[in-house]
């Protein structure tokens, strides 16, 4: 109790120990907590080598996966097929789902081919629990990607504020140091409608990949694998970008565009043509690959007016060959 008197009074204390070491001990295990949870993470996620139906450690179950393969060879490798994949793309509880409704196929349909003279009733039954488990993998093989797509684009939105600042302070830096004074207000607008395109052009890739993914039901899982929507939203900056710097140069032809004077205008023009470039790659790729002279020049002149018939091969207008 004297101890505890001659603390000082701004200091608590938990037992023996004052707030400020408890929580410095409490800091000091936080990596240790992170490492723990990451190894348990993979260790959750290390899963058994994939084999076949013909391969169960289970002697019944072998016996009567061979017998559905002798009478239903195209049905049983395709739920052979089902079954590899779900171990492939799921986890966790989906597997087993998978596992149970495939082995439960199998079974039921080796006591039915047991019975003598099995029917085409069995087949029929068969066929119906295999697209019942495709269906059921497909789904989760769809959501699952639809995740990591969702991710992607996390990530990815997250990168592109961090692109914008450092396009915003890089440019500035540059510009300032170059001219050794104050950024110009022409220039200062020219690093800004940059950066309004790039995000736009983010914001346009964003709504294209979101667009897609929901036309898409069965989503397989490679299309999601590999960052799919991070470098889609990269090509979004970069084409983007490309618009504003080939419309700003003046190598693409000015009937095109009417490039608004104000300063309120241009932000909302830019903004417009980076979304419509991060949005349809296939519009970008058409404005930059076309040529300046495109949409103003003119047929040449045929002394016809115009829809004038085409006299035939080897004819006149109005005769015939002779």
């Amino acid at each position: 109790m004297a101890d505890a008197a001659q603390a000082p009074s701004g200091t608590r204390w938990i037992g023996d120990t004052s707030w400020a070491t408890w929580l410095t001990i409490q800091v000091a295990r936080i990596p240790n907590t992170a490492r723990s949870r990451a190894a348990e993470r993979e260790r959750a996620a290390v899963k058994e080598p994939a084999t076949g139906l013909l391969r169960s450690d289970d002697a019944d179950f072998r016996a009567a996966a061979r017998k559905v393969a002798a009478s239903a060879p195209r049905q049983f490798g395709r739920l052979d097929e089902v079954l590899l994949r779900g171990r492939f793309v799921l986890r966790g509880d989906d597997i087993a789902t998978l596992d149970e409704l495939v082995h439960e196929a199998v079974r039921i349909a080796a006591h039915g081919f047991a019975r003598p003279g099995s029917s085409a009733s069995d087949i029929a039954a068969l066929d119906a629990r295999l697209v019942y488990a495709e269906d059921f993998l497909k789904r989760r093989e769809g959501e699952i990607a639809r995740r990591r797509y969702a991710r992607g684009l996390l990530s990815g939105v997250i990168l592109t504020f961090v692109a914008l600042g450092v396009i915003a302070g890089g440019g500035a830096a540059v510009i300032t140091l170059w001219r050794e004074g104050p950024i110009p207000p022409e220039q200062a607008d020219a690093l800004r409608d940059v950066l309004v395109a790039v995000g736009a052009g983010a914001a346009g890739a964003c709504v294209s990949v979101l667009l897609r993914m929901h036309k898409l039901n069965d989503l397989p899982i490679e299309v999601a694998a590999g960052g799919a929507a991070r470098y889609r939203i990269f090509l979004g900056w970069f084409f983007a970008a490309a618009v504003v710097f080939l419309l700003k140069s003046g190598i693409l032809a000015a009937t095109m565009f009417v490039i608004p004077d104000g300063r309120v205008e241009s932000w909302f023009f830019w903004g417009s043509v980076g979304f419509l470039a991060g949005f349809n790659e296939r519009w970008a790729t058409n404005l930059i690959s076309r040529s300046p002279r495109d949409g103003a020049e003119t047929p040449p002149a045929t002394g016809k007016a115009p829809g004038a018939a085409t006299p035939p091969a080897g004819g006149s207008a109005g005769g015939h060959e002779t």
